[in-house]
């Protein structure tokens, strides 16, 4: 909780000598101490007798008020009746509230339990009006007596001020001013009235009042321009609605930051263009400015600076060709425009995506067609400082990729298969792709669909080292999702033309492709190229593309050690000149192929 410098020194100096104690907005006063002390204001016939508070007077009045000055806005206010009273003196004496000053003159409201009733008296110039009785009802408790707790609860609502009266924490009765005649100005305290000449002496004066405790930002905090943080605060029995203020010269001057919010405990707060090491939040109540609460020391707003950070996509994301995805980023707001690019080598090279576009923290992009798992993003400043990239690299995927699977064959031979493979996540309807061979030493003879297109029609036609093949289901059928080969093209090759000595090969590229998904829609496929090796089927000891002509024990021996997976393979080449089957693998029946050519 924090009060003002004066208030402070003085709550210090009673803290010392053990005289009040201060707890969540509850002030107790038990007078265990010998002089009364700076919080109260008091006429002097008040004194402390035996750690009580007694009215010394001989004089027989109701003219003798004392103050509690050290709390303001008190709507609880209750003491005790001293153990060494009388059963007259607890009937002579009572509560002071809503009071206009601190001062023994003030004006306000005396709150009494007399005899059997409660009564509602003026208090003018601190003297109760015992003349005037503003409101009185019947006490539905026995009378107070020494070592009972009075208290009284203000509140205040369309029907006039109320003031709750207890005995011992027992509701006795309600008084009501209905006109509201004292009580109406921002600033209010309390305190008590004694009867003059009578044993009334009084302990345990406490009061509750309601209050706000700033708890963000309280000091030592550097908040940036145009960045945005919490105010918090904290209060106790406040409803009200708050007001925020900001200083930026150490309290000397203060403007507003929202006249008016809820007392929800925090506002967010975008930090203005107000730079400066002595700053300083005020909160308050929006009617009155009472309660409130000030920073404990200063805070700092230090200047904006150029500051670029990528929030996605920042690692481990997979965004599928062809689809809009959103990068986003933070900068201050002193940066105007950002440019970004990507890479699909780790960083190695950079794309531009734009070279400038505001900065409003997001940018759509459609995703190129560069399948990578070594993706990453680059923002930043136009002129390129400062920057900040992807904290890992991310994936670009397709939703279907068409692959080559590597195939072989020996100069001259007919009915060599190519396989083209198909991995897709979605489900297909339709695929049209040309294959081309450079250069062109191969014929296309026949198409067959496989796998989970065998119900497809396929249709081929071969055109000038290019095989032209549509893959369609008449019935509507799709290729579900899955991985495999979906199509296998027989192809002969040439006997002259075009080279294709042994150890040479032919490229297998994918062009002019449209795949369709099961609504008919076209999907951007990745695509994977093969080779056509020229081999001596069954010759797998020859070394780097160079067979020495012979298929022999050797060549059963090494596919052996294949199958086995003892041996590790020396080169594609061997692998396709070992498979015999046109499957993609050396496995049993590879071996026995050659062992049947070996020993006939």
């Amino acid at each position: 909780m924090k009060i003002n410098k004066l208030f402070l020194t003085f709550i210090i100096l009673l803290f010392a000598a053990s005289t009040a104690y201060v707890y969540a907005g509850t002030i107790v006063d038990n007078f265990n101490r010998s002089a009364l002390g700076p919080n109260w204001t008091a006429d002097p016939e008040y004194q402390i007798v035996s750690n009580a508070l007694s009215n010394t007077a001989t004089t027989q009045s109701w003219g003798y008020l004392a103050v509690y000055n050290a709390v303001v806005n008190p709507t609880e206010v209750s003491f005790r009746w001293a153990a060494g009273g009388d059963a007259e003196g607890a009937n002579s004496g009572g509560i002071a509230i809503f009071l206009n000053s601190s001062n023994t003159d003030a004006t306000g409201y005396f709150v009494m339990r007399r005899n059997d009733d409660i009564y509602l008296h003026p208090l003018v110039n601190g003297v109760v009006q015992r003349g005037t009785i503003l409101d009185t009802t019947p006490g539905t408790r026995p009378k107070a007596t020494p070592g009972d707790v009075i208290k009284v609860v203000a509140s205040t609502s369309a029907g006039g001020h109320h003031f709750d009266f207890y005995i011992n924490g027992t509701f006795d009765g309600r008084v009501t001013d209905a006109n509201k005649i004292y009580g109406n100005g921002s600033v209010k305290y309390a305190g008590v009235i004694l009867y003059g000449d009578r044993n009334n002496d009084i302990d345990d004066f406490t009061l509750r009042a309601a209050t706000i405790d700033l708890t963000l930002p309280n000091g030592g905090q550097v908040w940036t321009v145009n960045s945005v943080h919490n105010i918090t605060w904290s209060s106790s029995d406040f409803s009200g609605s708050i007001k925020i203020e900001l200083s930026t010269d150490d309290g000397t001057s203060w403007a507003p930051i929202v006249s008016s919010t809820g007392n929800t405990g925090s506002y967010s707060w975008t930090i203005p263009n107000a730079p400066s090491q002595t700053c300083l939040i005020r909160i308050s109540d929006a009617t009155d400015g009472i309660p409130s609460d000030v920073s404990d020391s200063n805070f700092e707003i230090e200047p904006e600076t150029e500051e670029v950070t990528l929030l996605g996509p920042n690692g481990g994301e997979n965004w599928i060709i062809n689809t809009t995805q959103d990068i986003t980023w933070y900068a201050t707001s002193i940066v105007a425009n950002i440019k970004i690019e990507y890479s699909t080598d780790n960083g190695v090279t950079w794309t531009l995506i734009t070279a400038s576009t505001p900065n409003d923290g997001s940018y759509t992009w459609t995703v190129p067609a560069q399948v990578t798992e070594q993706a990453l993003i680059k923002v930043s400043d136009i002129d390129g400082l400062p920057t900040d990239m992807s904290d890992d690299t991310f994936t670009i995927s397709a939703l279907v990729t068409l692959k080559v699977q590597d195939a072989s064959g020996e100069p001259g031979s007919s009915g060599n298969i190519v396989n083209v493979w198909l991995n897709n996540q979605t489900n297909v309807r339709g695929v049209v792709f040309k294959l081309n061979d450079v250069p062109d030493s191969l014929i296309a003879t026949a198409v067959t669909p496989v796998g989970r297109a065998s119900s497809f029609d396929a249709m081929l036609k071969d055109t000038n080292g290019a095989a032209s093949v549509i893959l369609v289901s008449f019935s509507g059928a799709v290729i579900p999702v899955g991985n495999g080969a979906i199509v296998q093209i027989i192809y002969d090759i040439k006997p002259d033309g075009n080279p294709t000595f042994l150890g040479s090969s032919s490229a297998m590229t994918l062009s002019e492709t449209q795949i369709s998904n099961a609504d008919g829609d076209l999907v951007v496929p990745e695509l994977v190229h093969g080779q056509f090796q020229y081999v001596l089927s069954g010759d797998v000891t020859g070394a780097g593309g160079a067979p020495d002509g012979i298929i022999d024990q050797l060549d059963i021996d090494r596919l052996v050690e294949l199958t086995m997976g003892t041996g590790i393979p020396m080169s594609n080449f061997d692998l396709l000149a070992g498979d015999m089957d046109h499957d993609g693998d050396i496995d049993l029946f590879d071996t026995l192929q050659v062992f049947d050519i070996v020993f006939p």
